[in-house]
């Protein structure tokens, strides 16, 4: 069997990914293992060695998701709602504004080693410091602006934390590796940022280290639309580019004589970076791959992309069952699986000519974008019609760029002309993407219903036209089929709401805006003057394809960002102290000092405050901070998460969240998100 670690590691991820369809019901999952087992056996008895291996590897992956589960997982859950005296190791910490800080930390909850995320004061603490405080511990949620659950779930943090009493750090003096790899990690982002004040700074950083915190909304937006939202997650790329460097020192050194000396030094120095990069798992997974590639010289082996991330998907799931379903990692696994095994086998196609360099890059570009597609659309909830020409006229200024940040990196934070040539990229970079993210058509929102069973029926069409006929270009050809089909739903879809009535509501958390839309009518009614509801209204209008709103209501103005919102192209603009009634052919807004309500195909939904809700149709409340109570109908936006327990309420939670809906001709709301 030509790639026998590569068919394990892949059939390992696959059976834990079908295990994380069960979730928590762990009944489930040993039946659906015990039927894998089943059909393992039965395909060896019909001499079918490699199909029996991956249904046994597949079965064996769900049993040990299911033990974990059931072992780690629901023990640490289980203290959900409790309040606990907790001390542990600060393991990783963010810095925000306003002295506060978000932390994880390494503690044992029920006998079981846990992490557990902590987002509070900035009490001074740093990583290796020991912590003590008192905490109620909860279960995160996930909300349709941040899938905070499923993202912490996979880097095996469970809980979160919510101080009930006085924090005690202690300082650890000793040496800590991983604190001293980290701090110098934020140095060389701080040296950069000071280097290069603009938004090139914030994007070499974002694009270098994957902190995008600095990122303007703008940017980040036009990121997204433009299709490289990949080229700011640290990846195998960065560590390639660094290993290639290091490479490069250790071959001006007395070692280059000495393969062995110089694979450990090599695969030390490798680790060490993986450490400077936060360990993510997609980081990780680039580490053991670079190690497993560069090892096949010293001990004679022939290098295999497919067997070494085989062996990278089984070093990083067996610890952590649940990294399996890290957005991160599976995208480097696609990506590098688009570069370093369908692209070469198109490029040996290819005449040898002058232009052949240029052709292998706008094949390996074209198969990493393709190879990533679904996997995009499911993380980021859309299409960039525009991904592989941006991807190809970035490349030629992103590797350079990338190239002079990881040796200001290696030179220890010197070298002021490595940042001046990064910053020219940059800039360069940065007008490209404003250019193409800023195109009308660049990028279409998906609908789920439509997207999530053809992009299932594609997958298991490749792999049934793969396993039939035993032939690469056919597969290809089933994939790009798959493709064309997925994109024409999408289309379909569009167009299927384009004209149909639709109400959309939104929370920052503390504040509220309605938006309803129909036949080309927008009328827009926003609780305060926020600039995160303004950057959401934006967002909304680039992915609608919204030239002009028809009305806008701001109710409130205590932010002084007045003038952002009367930036928004609109026919009429009523500010906070207007009090009047507008309509359209199929929409009425009535505005009347702190409240609004919007009428939109027999539908009725309200803006108002908390202290003095709408009881009539649906209302939206904003600054709302107490408990839940027997109120139907309502949708909160509230400062904290708010869970009720009744049944019988008919209530959705704005919390950094949104509710979507299309209002049928009858006046009935169908969810639509």
């Amino acid at each position: 069997m030509k790639h026998k670690l590569g068919l394990i590691g892949f059939s390992y991820l696959a059976g834990l990914i079908c295990a994380e369809f069960f979730g928590t019901a762990i009944i489930g999952v040993f039946i659906f293992a015990a039927v894998l087992l089943i059909f393992s056996l039965t395909v060896y008895k019909m001499r079918k060695s490699a199909a029996a291996l991956a249904l046994f590897t597949a079965f064996a992956a769900m049993c040990v998701h299911g033990i974990y589960t059931l072992t780690v997982y629901l023990p640490i859950t289980a203290y959900d709602g409790k309040t606990a005296e907790i001390s542990g190791v600060i393991t990783d910490v963010r810095y925000y504004g306003s002295d506060t800080a978000a932390y994880v930390i390494e503690t044992e909850i029920n006998g079981i080693k846990a992490h557990i995320n902590f987002f509070g004061e900035d009490s001074g603490g740093s990583v290796g410091d020991s912590i003590k405080f008192t905490v109620k511990l909860s279960v995160m949620k996930d909300s349709g602006v941040f899938a905070e659950k499923s993202y912490y779930k996979s880097k095996g943090i469970f809980l979160s934390a919510s101080p009930r009493g006085g924090v005690t750090v202690a300082e650890n003096s000793g040496f800590n590796l991983k604190k001293s790899v980290s701090d110098y990690s934020d140095y060389i982002g701080d040296k950069m940022c000071s280097l290069l004040t603009g938004d090139e700074g914030d994007l070499l950083k974002a694009m270098f280290l994957g902190d995008k915190s600095g990122l303007s909304s703008s940017l980040s937006d036009n990121i997204k639309r433009a299709g490289i939202s990949h080229f700011t997650a640290v990846s195998g790329l960065h560590l390639t580019v660094v290993s290639h460097i290091l490479l490069l020192l250790i071959s001006l050194t007395p070692l280059k004589n000495h393969r062995y000396f110089k694979f450990i030094v090599l695969s030390l120095l490798i680790l060490l970076f993986t450490l400077f990069f936060k360990l993510s798992p997609s980081v990780i997974r680039a580490g053991i791959m670079l190690i497993v590639y560069y090892g096949s010289e010293p001990f004679m082996r022939k290098s295999s992309v497919i067997n070494s991330m085989g062996i990278a998907v089984l070093a990083v799931t067996l610890t952590n069952p649940y990294a399996c379903t890290d957005a991160g990692f599976l995208l480097s696994l696609a990506g590098t699986f688009g570069v370093g095994a369908v692209s070469p086998m198109i490029c040996k196609r290819f005449n040898k000519s002058k232009l052949t360099p240029i052709k292998n890059m706008a094949a390996a570009s074209a198969c990493a974008v393709l190879c990533t597609f679904p996997l995009s659309c499911i993380f980021f909830g859309g299409i960039s019609v525009m991904g592989i020409i941006t991807n190809l006229l970035l490349y030629p200024l992103f590797l350079p760029a990338l190239l002079c940040a990881a040796l200001f990196a290696v030179f220890g934070g010197n070298g002021n002309a490595l940042m001046f040539v990064s910053g020219l990229c940059a800039k360069a970079m940065i007008f490209i993407i404003d250019l193409i993210g800023g195109f009308r058509y660049a990028y279409f929102t998906l609908d789920y219903s439509f997207f999530v069973p053809v992009s299932i029926l594609s997958v298991l069409f490749a792999v049934f036209t793969y396993l039939y006929f035993k032939d690469i270009k056919k597969t290809l050809r089933a994939a790009v089929i798959s493709l064309c089909v997925m994109l024409s739903f999408t289309a379909l879809s569009n167009l299927y709401y384009r004209d149909k009535a639709s109400l959309a509501m939104y929370s920052d958390g503390n504040d509220a805006c309605i938006i309803a839309k129909q036949e080309g009518s927008v009328f827009i009614a926003v609780s305060d003057d926020s600039q995160k509801l303004l950057d959401i209204i934006g967002d909304y209008l680039k992915s609608n394809f919204i030239d002009e709103v028809s009305v806008i209501k701001v109710i409130n103005q205590s932010n002084n960002n007045l003038s952002g919102f009367q930036k928004i192209p609109c026919r009429e603009f009523l500010p906070p102290d207007n009090t009047n009634e507008v309509y359209s052919d199929k929409i009425t807004l009535q505005s009347e000092r702190d409240r609004c309500r919007i009428k939109i195909n027999g539908v009725s939904v309200s803006l108002s405050p908390a202290k003095d809700p709408v009881d009539d149709g649906i209302s939206v409340i904003y600054g709302y901070t107490g408990s839940i109570k027997d109120l139907n109908g309502i949708i909160f936006a509230s400062s904290k998460r708010l869970y009720g327990n009744d049944e019988n309420n008919i209530y959705k939670n704005l919390y950094y969240d949104k509710a979507s809906y299309i209002i049928t001709d009858n006046g009935f709301l169908r969810d639509k998100g």
